[in-house]
């Protein structure tokens, strides 16, 4: 998983190159790997990492085509790349239509027909766009992907041919399907949806989450702020009521104010508020989050807006609270990285600027 590694730091660097100039304006993002996939394009961060990761090629002129539909050779080669199977002495599967394929990928085709990703027949189809229900049926079989779902979607009965397939990327959270409740089995698929799903697979940063990273009203929290000396904050949950769930945090003299941690559809929102209602700190995080997700903030009004990006959400960290995985890393462009965590929110904040911690959960108190 070098290229992960690899993946991550550059995401990182480049929004750390990009905080430093942002205040005079400057885009944050990366440049364009292809003429047609800007920085602003939906699966441009799973294009450009399945590009640094050495699946995907695109085409000489240096386009992608993202809006093209994916055909079946061009998946046989990205699923190839993707497992690095070795291509050479494959048997010949007898298809019919392969004449007039290039030797690169006759071969990759030959080699994921051999490995049982793809089904033997008379004929495979090359230039033929595949479908999201064969691609589905194409991912389990490449990555032994396993589980159930709950999840149904309307144009995808269980006498479907690609039901259990279907069902079990919703299992892994590789799809969602849309909005309506379909998944459209039978409709091509995109260059930029395959590049979308592929990356999912390999990497977990990839799949957006929908809910999570609020407060658990279950526990006492207990922070430790260090500045100019260390001090401590102690969260207790109080009530509930239509605003969210309200909590109370002090010092060690019992001094504080309210907070009200509020969650809905479209993200969470952790806000304190003086006596006399003046809102003294708010902080946001917008669903779904996925790497590269990024928004900008601002608690007040005439107050410059902060921008946040997440860069990764998969990292893993120990505290006093103990060892937390699956964390969100989320930098911003006042320079600190905030780390998440979706069952229990805030874990812990570093300052970029000194490369130092300057607050963590240092216990969690079952109520």
């Amino acid at each position: 998983m070098e290229g992960k590694f690899r993946w991550k730091r550059m995401l990182f660097y480049s929004f750390f190159i990009g905080f430093i100039i942002f205040f005079i304006n400057v885009k944050i993002g990366f440049a364009a790997t292809f003429r047609d996939v800007p920085d602003s394009h939906p699966s441009a961060l799973e294009i450009n990492f399945l590009v640094e990761t050495g699946i995907i090629k695109g085409y000489p002129d240096q386009t992608f085509k993202p809006s093209n539909n994916v055909t079946n050779s061009q998946v046989a080669l990205m699923i190839a790349r993707s497992l690095k199977l070795d291509l050479n002495n494959r048997p010949n599967p007898g298809f019919k239509d392969l004449s007039k394929v290039d030797a690169d990928t006759y071969k990759a085709i030959v080699a994921v027909v051999d490995e049982g990703i793809f089904p033997k027949g008379e004929n495979f189809r090359p230039g033929e766009p595949i479908t999201r229900g064969e691609m589905a049926q194409v991912l389990v079989n490449a990555f032994h992907l396993k589980g159930s779902s709950k999840q149904q979607f309307k144009d995808v009965p269980k006498n479907s041919k690609y039901y259990q397939a279907i069902n079990t990327l919703a299992a892994n959270n590789i799809t969602t399907g849309y909005e309506d409740g379909t998944f459209k089995p039978n409709q091509p698929l995109t260059r930029a949806h395959f590049s979308t799903f592929l990356s999912r697979v390999l990497e977990p940063d990839f799949i957006p989450v929908s809910s999570g990273y609020g407060y658990n009203k279950d526990y006492q929290y207990i922070y430790e702020l260090y500045e100019d000396y260390t001090s401590r904050d102690y969260f207790t949950y109080l009530s509930s009521d239509t605003s969210g769930d309200w909590w109370f945090v002090s010092d060690e003299n019992n001094q504080g104010i309210k907070y009200v941690n509020h969650v809905d559809q479209k993200g969470f929102t952790f806000k304190g508020y003086l006596e006399n209602g003046e809102v003294v700190t708010d902080f946001y995080i917008p669903y779904p989050v996925k790497l590269g997700a990024s928004w900008s903030y601002a608690y007040k009004n005439g107050f410059r807006p902060v921008t946040y990006i997440v860069t990764s959400m998969t990292e893993r960290m120990t505290t006093p609270a103990g060892t937390f995985s699956s964390l969100m890393e989320i930098v911003s462009s006042d320079g600190f990285q905030y780390y998440y965590s979706k069952e229990y929110g805030h874990i812990c904040t570093k300052d970029l600027k000194t490369n130092s911690i300057v607050y963590q959960l240092i216990q969690l108190k079952k109520r």
